[in-house]
This record gives C-alpha cells, sequence and structure tokens, in this order.
C-alpha cells in the first residue's frame, strides 16, 4: 500500500421491515464508488415503487458526489442518521 493514499470503502446491508420497507444500513465512506453501489442497491428497489429507508448512521465521510446523490434520492426515499456535517436543504442546483 502506498503511504498517503486513501482507499475507500463502503458496506451496505439490506433488510425487510415491517410493512415490506426496505432498510439499507450504509458505514464506512460515501464516495463515487458509494454512489455506484447504492445506485444499484436502489435500482432494484424503486422501480417497483418499494419504501426505502436509507440510514446513514454508520457513514463517517461523505464526499460532494456523495451529497450530490443524497441531494437528487431525498424525495424519494426516507433518509435518516443524516450525518451533522451534510446539508442537503441549501444545496445551490447546478445551472
Amino acid at each position: 500500500m502506498e503511504q498517503g493514499k486513501v482507499f475507500s470503502m463502503i458496506h451496505v446491508k439490506e433488510r425487510v421491515l415491517n410493512g415490506g420497507t426496505i432498510a439499507v444500513m450504509v458505514d464506512g465512506v460515501l464516495d463515487e464508488a458509494g454512489v455506484m453501489v447504492l445506485k444499484d442497491v436502489f435500482g432494484q428497489h424503486l422501480p417497483e415503487k418499494r419504501k426505502v429507508l436509507l440510514d446513514l448512521e454508520g457513514v463517517v465521510h461523505v464526499t460532494r458526489e456523495g451529497i450530490g446523490f443524497l441531494y437528487e434520492i431525498r424525495e424519494a426515499v426516507n433518509i435518516t442518521n443524516l450525518p451533522e456535517f451534510v446539508k442537503l436543504e441549501n444545496r445551490a442546483r447546478k445551472i
């Protein structure tokens, strides 16, 4: 391993809750690679009109790409345990 190089990791766990809601628990770093993983997960559930709960309790860092993804999906899923360092409501839209 090169010194000073950061390898990001994301761990995703899915669970079916009462009423058929899909809980997606995320641990680690939500970066570009993590966004791709979550897009695959949500691609299985959202087209089926399932309720999805995204639990970010274990997330330790979110990159610009991660914040953009959360902003895009904020109305389609219920996001819980959003880290204090992530603000979605005041994000400027690209023109």
